[in-house]
């Protein structure tokens, strides 16, 4: 798993549906030995989210599958959540808060990403959707989904599979639009190996940007 989250020589690594046992911290212990600040946003057990720096950060709020932190260097705000599975309201609650966040916040460099367990039509394999309308109202705030302009294909248009291998994308990354004008390059990790050796069950993103 170490490897894997250093291959790359990240300077912010976000995790979502991590969860404090036993090899949460052996994570936390081996990115903490290699320079890395940590923040899971829960330690109760529970699954969350979960960021790592090389770069200064500052915590600006963490609490049950949320962690918000502060980058004073490039003065960029992030955003790591995960959001509950379950259509109802503890989810729309969530979303709530979110949209919240984002609308405050839109004239800033803001990074928001994670686990959504949300999905429209065209990002379900059997054309279900689970609060689709939250997704839009966060693109009209003017936040990007970096997804769209990243590297992919119709043959990995999915970040999860079901049981019975029903693709969904339920992971996003969006960057407000002062952000977006900093990126240099997305990417979405293929890696077949990641799934089968069960390092994850989601796929992954790469994002560069350049302040200057």
């Amino acid at each position: 798993m170490i490897d894997y989250l250093l291959k790359n020589e990240p300077d912010l690594i976000i995790l979502t549906e991590f969860i404090y046992n036993e090899s949460g911290k052996q994570i936390i212990e081996e990115l903490e030995s290699h320079g890395y600040q940590t923040r899971p946003s829960n330690i109760d057990g529970a699954y969350g989210s979960f960021i790592a720096s090389r770069i200064e950060m500052k915590v600006e709020k963490v609490e049950n599958r949320w962690s918000e932190v502060y980058l004073p260097e490039f003065d960029l705000y992030v955003l790591g959540a995960y959001f509950p599975a379950q259509v109802g309201k503890e989810k729309n609650n969530f979303w709530k808060k979110v949209l919240e966040y984002s609308e405050k916040n839109s004239e800033k460099n803001i990074l928001i990403t994670g686990d959504f367990n949300s999905c429209s039509k065209d990002d379900s394999e059997n054309m279900t959707e689970y609060n689709p309308q939250d997704l839009k109202k966060l693109e009209s705030l003017n936040y990007i989904d970096l997804w769209k302009i990243s590297s992919f294909d119709e043959a990995h248009k999915y970040t999860w599979f079901y049981h019975d291998n029903t693709g969904f994308r339920i992971d996003y990354t969006f960057v407000s639009q002062e952000l977006y004008s900093k990126i240099k390059d997305v990417s979405v990790i293929h890696d077949s190996n990641v799934r089968e050796s069960k390092i994850s069950d989601h796929l992954g993103m790469i994002v560069e940007w350049e302040f200057c």
